[in-house]
This record gives structure tokens, C-alpha cells and sequence, in this order.
């Protein structure tokens, strides 16, 4: 089923699938317009309890937000394809990754009734489509199918290891820890093996965008690839794609938190 909806001054399509979608069935065709934004998308609220039990696609282009501080709550966005960078923005205006969500990964927006959340961005690191159930909804979706049980318990797994990660790399002192585990997040999620043991990193990725990612700066991600690099741990490929060595980036990280660590 389809229906529109408007964002802003903006007509767009929503497709709503019927359960499978998390069993890797086709997505319903999205058009070139992206699909509204699921903050947005309940604002009739009669019509939103008639598909509480369902998941709503949307697609989103390479750098378009999904939802931002004040908006999204109430909702559970599943990826379906992509990856969803999801960060927030810190006093002195540098952000810093809460996560990096590929398939099967769940996340949602922080309780806006918590006095300390300041809200978190999700945005699409690529192109990337959703799906969206509301929170409301959600245990009558979950007791309609274990498949999709399964399906949340797993990226629940997968976020809390993200967060868990993002823990140890604000105690690490040393930039390069940060950058190193978002280097090796990104081979993950976009890495491409090579005959000599390396991983290329096939989605490019700027100094800039690697420096927003961990709350740095250009120079300092700059500085630290070079670093890396006479290290043996990365190797430059040009036109911001960039090829690691996954064993020694996380030998590497152990051996600077362990420093960190002792040094305390």
C-alpha cells in the first residue's frame, strides 16, 4: 500500500510493507523523490494506529538525515540496506559517532523526557533504506513473527557492542584509537579483501568525514593517517579511498588502550 504525504513543501511516497519485509524480500519500488522523513511520518494519528503492526520503507541519498535532535522519537528504524551513521554534535560544534549501523541494525531516537539527552542525528552514510515501526506497535509486530524477535534481539546485540566500543575509544587518550576503530567499523561495513591481506575501504571517505566521526579536526586525522601509514597499518589509495590492515589497526588498539590504561 501506498500513500503521500508531504514534507515541507515536498510531495513524497511512503510504502508500507506487509510482514516479510525483514525476511530480505524486494522493498516496495521507492521513487527518486526520497521518502518522507518517519519523523513526519505520524502526524494522523488515526491513520498511525491503522498501521502500528506494520513497517514503513524509506530511502534516503547518501547524506541526507533520517531524523534529528526533536525529532524521530517513538519510533524503531531497522536498516534494511546501507549505512546509518548516527552521531551527535558537541558543545564546541565537532561531532562524534554514536554508532555506525549496517543491516539488521536497529536504532532510535534518545527520550526526549530525559533532562539530559541533547537529541542524536542519524544520517545516511550511503544510500540506504529503513524500515520504521512504531514503538507503539512494536510488540504486536514482534508477537506476529519470531522472525522479526530475532531479527531485533540481534541488532540490539550489535548496537549495544557499538556502544560499548564508543566507551573505550572516549577513555582512550590517543586520537589514532578513535580513528582506528572507525577505520575498521568502515571495512566492515564496506570493505572490499585484497590477494595481499589488506582490506579496501570501497566507499570514499574524506579527512574531514573521518575527523567527524571521532570529534577531531582535519589536520589531526590527517597527521595520524600519515602515522598509520609509515606504520604499515593503512596504505593510501587515492581520491580518498584508503586500504587497512585489519589484524595490526586492532593490535594497534589494544596496545594504545592497554598504554592508556597503565598510564592511569
Amino acid at each position: 500500500m501506498k500513500f503521500a504525504v508531504r514534507d515541507g513543501g515536498t510531495a513524497r511516497t511512503l510504502a508500507v510493507t506487509a510482514p516479510g519485509w525483514y525476511r530480505g524480500e524486494a522493498a516496495a519500488p521507492v521513487p527518486a523523490a526520497r521518502a518522507a522523513r518517519p519523523a513526519a511520518m505520524p502526524s494522523a494519528q488515526g491513520a498511525s494506529r491503522q498501521r502500528k503492526a506494520k513497517a514503513v520503507s524509506a530511502s534516503y541519498a547518501k547524506g541526507e538525515e533520517i531524523f534529528g535532535p526533536g525529532q524521530g522519537y517513538g519510533m524503531v528504524y531497522i536498516v534494511r540496506s546501507g549505512c546509518v551513521r548516527l552521531y551527535k554534535t558537541l558543545s564546541d560544534g565537532r561531532s562524534i559517532n554514536v554508532g555506525l549501523l549496517g543491516p539488521n541494525m536497529i536504532f532510535t531516537q534518545e527520550d526526549p523526557n530525559n533532562e539530559l539527552a541533547s537529541g542524536a542525528i542519524a544520517e545516511a552514510l550511503v544510500d540506504t533504506t529503513v524500515s520504521v515501526v512504531d514503538s507503539d506497535g512494536l510488540a504486536a509486530a514482534v508477537a506476529e513473527s519470531p522472525e522479526l524477535a530475532f531479527s531485533l534481539v540481534s541488532g540490539m546485540n550489535r548496537s549495544m557492542t557499538e556502544l560499548q566500543t564508543l566507551a573505550e575509544q572516549l577513555l582512550a587518550r590517543d586520537t589514532s584509537v578513535r580513528l582506528a576503530t572507525t577505520l575498521l567499523s568502515l571495512s566492515r561495513w564496506f570493505g572490499r579483501p585484497t590477494a595481499d591481506g589488506s582490506v579496501v575501504i570501497s566507499e570514499p571517505v574524506t579527512h574531514q568525514q573521518l575527523a567527524n566521526m571521532i570529534g577531531s579536526n582535519r589536520v589531526t586525522v590527517t597527521r595520524k593517517l600519515a602515522e598509520m601509514q609509515e606504520r604499515g597499518l593503512v596504505r593510501s589509495m587515492g581520491r580518498n579511498a584508503i586500504a587497512v590492515m585489519p589484524a595490526a589497526l586492532l593490535a594497534h588498539v589494544r596496545a594504545a588502550s592497554e598504554a592508556d590504561e597503565d598510564s592511569f
